[in-house]
């Protein structure tokens, strides 16, 4: 095998080995099925949505996300939430829905949570 093949061959499977990273690091925690298409986001309306009793889902939106290191950051932050249930992130479209149960946290606790992982708020939205 020629010394170039070789380098390219090095060099697909770094790439294949760096997103296979990526689809872990944003998966660590399991998101609800029912994330929601841009339409539904921008009209605020949802994917109908079988709630727990207590349990509430709010839209964050205008976080300032980029990429998917912001998407793993916010995963992170929203992880440390007690009550927080589960949340959908999409990092192109800067939202997150979060699934969460009212006795355990609030809006507020989680927008604090957001803010101190280094995002900000810039719109909160109750869904259910």
């Amino acid at each position: 095998m020629s010394l170039r093949l070789s380098i390219a061959l090095i060099a697909v499977v770094s790439l294949l080995v760096a997103v296979a990273l990526a689809f872990a690091i944003t998966g660590l925690r399991p998101t609800s099925a029912e994330s929601p298409d841009s339409a539904a986001v921008q009209t605020t309306e949802t994917v109908p949505v079988k709630l727990e009793p207590g349990e509430k889902r709010t839209l964050f939106s205008e976080l300032g996300m980029s990429c998917i290191s912001c998407r793993a950051a916010v995963a992170s932050a929203l992880d440390k939430v007690k009550g927080v249930k589960t949340y959908s992130i999409d990092s192109e479209k800067d939202w997150v829905i979060v699934t969460y149960k009212k006795a355990e946290t609030s809006p507020k606790a989680i927008k604090k949570a957001i803010i101190n992982g280094g995002y900000k708020v810039g719109g909160i939205k109750e869904l259910d």
